[in-house]
């Protein structure tokens, strides 16, 4: 196998670009080897802010490509003793290969001679030089401008193309290539000649370049503790801003900067924020968990006297600091509760009203579910619902909108309202993604999920629901976290009441009526997402949403028990059973109950009493949700059962009996969808 060095040297890329290219180029790179039957070994694509790169071992030569050349039809090709025709001798002669070397192939239209036929493949070196051009310049870019003289265009100029395969440059008619790479920019940007893997990876390591993205992201971590370690810190290492600073650089310094003890009496999330947000800063921990008045930096520059790129940092952040401790003061000075009439001058949706209309239907919303799930929290609801979404009045959040919800549960706090109804104010936008908490406090699950109640029936009530490469208005997050978030808390909330009140809410902004429905079906193919993700079958969940859509905890312990029963010896026997009474009951209909007195064969009062018998058993699980205890009771139905069919006409042409007896077996029928349609699970 020969080595792959191939790399894109540009102006510095934006660093939430770089990790998506890297995807995409091993996706394509490796689908292309398969494709073009290359066969390859320890792929590897890397990348930082002034280079994508390929790095691999691949074979000199596509593996041969096995053909089938089709010739004529056999009786055309042999004659009846099997001799060949002047036609198989003509084909095979054509094809370079003797007579004895056919052979007989089945199509759709019939028997055919054909060649089995080898081809060689080509040199993986011309194919590498058609494709790499292509695969960097077709990536996806959110934006690309035009260089060189070819016009092409890239997300920042190309400055160099570095491409060897085996030893040798692989030419490009779009690209100038050569042997050649780049050191860092500032420490080492001397010309590097490269002829292989481990020679490219030791020289740019040494002209302070770590290629690999995971060593750069380990070497940023090392480089952090080194510099806390000494005033006795933690990082605080949030996940998104490392991967962030990770493709910002090509070899990290960590930088100590500190600021003004008076600011930690600024809330510490305005800190963390103003830290990681807007500077791209860490924050640093003590032992208990708070902050310290100390910040890391991380440097892509080594420079002479890093004390002066430290105070520069710090003057920056001071800055920002400062413009929050006044915004923080001067907000402090008006209330939330003062500022919720002025909410009536932001629109939230140019059909859906202003902030103030939503903020009156979520008083109304979060009642109405308080009352269902914690009455005792009624008025704590009310209250949150009332102040939610005062702080986006704020200047505090007007500079940074990430603290919306959070300024709110400081400036309650502070206005001496009570704590839950302040700590609901923040919870009531979690989950704010998929592994953000849910809402602690009863009081913010509730307003949570008026909140996404709300918007759910009011975008899909305008049209506006989700599509398959859209979903603005992140209803598929909130959808999932309003399940969540009432299986979190076992709250038995029924889905399609709490749709028609937010509903009926919107009133005169109501424009699709119908979409009740497509909402509640919305929530529920969620829901399946989530269950799927927990190891539940796809047929077991449809065999409860045949029978139950409502309630979310009420539908996962129905799941659950079939589930369960599953790996039972009984669980066929119960599908069968089921399965011979609900199919001889499809298109029927019913206009009376079992009438004892037309129940003639012993078998068919022998099931009926087996029915009442279970019926009156049943009951009390029914009304405990032992749906597993169900599921035992009803499979000792299933001999009865099959006497029944066995012995037992039930298409009689004696009407009064036909009916009779389809009674009985709809009351059969009604009894097992008490706990799920068992005709939809797969035995």
């Amino acid at each position: 196998m020969k080595e792959l060095v191939f790399e894109v040297g540009t102006e510095e890329m934006p660093p939430r670009f770089v990790p998506q290219a890297i995807e995409v180029i091993r996706e394509r790179f490796i689908k292309w080897l398969k494709e073009e039957r290359i066969e390859g070994k320890e792929i590897k694509v890397f990348g930082t802010p002034r280079r994508l790169v390929i790095l691999g071992l691949l074979e000199e030569y596509q593996s041969p490509l096995e053909v089938l050349k089709i010739g004529p039809p056999k009786k055309v090709a042999f004659k009846e003793d099997g001799r060949p025709t002047p036609q198989a001798e003509g084909f095979a002669k054509s094809q370079g290969v003797s007579v004895d070397e056919l052979v007989v192939v089945s199509t759709e239209k019939g028997e055919y001679v054909a060649v089995k036929k080898s081809e060689e493949g080509e040199n993986t070196s011309e194919l590498l030089k058609g494709f790499l051009p292509q695969l960097i310049l077709n990536l996806p870019m959110p934006k690309s401008m035009r260089w060189g003289k070819m016009n092409l265009r890239f997300i920042r100029p190309i400055r160099w193309i570095l491409a060897v395969f085996g030893g040798e440059v692989l030419e490009s008619e779009i690209f100038e290539t050569s042997f050649y790479t780049f050191g860092h920019r500032f420490m080492a940007p001397q010309r590097i000649k490269i002829n292989g893997i481990k020679d490219y990876l030791a020289q740019l390591r040494e002209a302070y370049v770590l290629v690999d993205q995971e060593e750069r992201r380990r070497k940023i971590r090392e480089e952090i503790e080194r510099v806390t370690t000494p005033v006795g810190g933690h990082p605080l290492i949030d996940e998104n801003l490392l991967e962030e600073v990770t493709f910002m650089v090509e070899y990290p310094w960590a930088i100590l900067g500190g600021f003004e003890e008076s600011f930690l009496q600024l809330p510490k999330e305005v800190l963390i924020t103003t830290m990681q947000h807007h500077q791209r800063f860490f924050p640093v921990l003590n032992e208990k968990g708070q902050l310290m008045p100390y910040f890391v930096a991380i440097s892509n520059t080594l420079a002479k006297d890093m004390e002066v790129v430290k105070k520069g940092n710090e003057r920056v952040l001071k800055a920002r600091l400062e413009d929050a401790s006044f915004f923080y003061h001067h907000d402090l000075k008006t209330p939330l509760e003062e500022r919720v009439p002025r909410l009536k001058e932001v629109v939230f949706h140019s059909e859906l009203g202003s902030l103030y209309d939503k903020v009156q239907r979520l008083v109304v919303l979060s009642e109405k579910i308080a009352l269902k799930v914690c009455p005792e929290k009624v008025g704590l609801a009310k209250r949150a619902a009332f102040l939610c979404k005062a702080d986006l009045l704020t200047e505090m959040v007007g500079e940074f909108p990430e603290l919306q919800g959070i300024m709110g549960r400081e400036y309650a706090l502070k206005a001496g309202e009570n704590e839950e109804v302040a700590l609901a104010i923040e919870e009531h936008y979690k989950p704010k993604s998929s592994d953000d908490d849910l809402p602690q406090s009863e009081t913010g699950s509730v307003l949570s999920m008026a909140e996404k109640l709300d918007n759910l029936c009011g975008f899909f009530s305008i049209g506006l629901s989700p599509t398959g490469t859209s979903d603005p208005f992140a209803l598929r997050r909130q959808a999932i976290g309003l399940v969540m978030i009432l299986l979190k808390r076992k709250w038995r909330l029924n889905l399609r009441e709490a749709i028609k009140w937010a509903f009926e809410l919107l009133g005169d902004k109501l424009k699709k009526p119908e979409a009740e429905e497509e909402v509640l079906e919305f929530i529920l193919g969620r829901y399946e997402g989530i269950l799927l993700s927990e190891g539940f079958l796809k047929d077991e969940i449809n065999a409860v949403f045949e029978v139950q859509k409502e309630d979310v905890v009420d539908i996962k312990n129905r799941i659950q028990a079939l589930h369960n029963f599953r790996s039972s010896p009984d669980f066929q026997n119960l599908v069968i059973a089921f399965k011979r009474v609900s199919n001889i009951l499809k298109g029927m209909t019913f206009p009376q109950e079992v009438n004892p007195q037309f129940l003639l064969q012993e078998e068919e009062k022998e099931l009926y009493n087996l029915y009442l018998s279970i019926s009156q058993e049943a009951e009390p699980l029914f009304q405990k949700e032992d749906y597993l205890g169900l599921l035992r009771l009803f499979v000792k139905m299933k001999n009865t059962i099959d006497r029944f069919f066995d012995n037992v006409l039930v298409m009689t042409e004696e009407k009064t009996l036909r009916k009779n007896r389809f009674a009985l077996l709809r009351s059969i029928n009604n009894l097992f969808l008490k706990v799920a349609d068992i005709s939809k699970l797969v035995a």
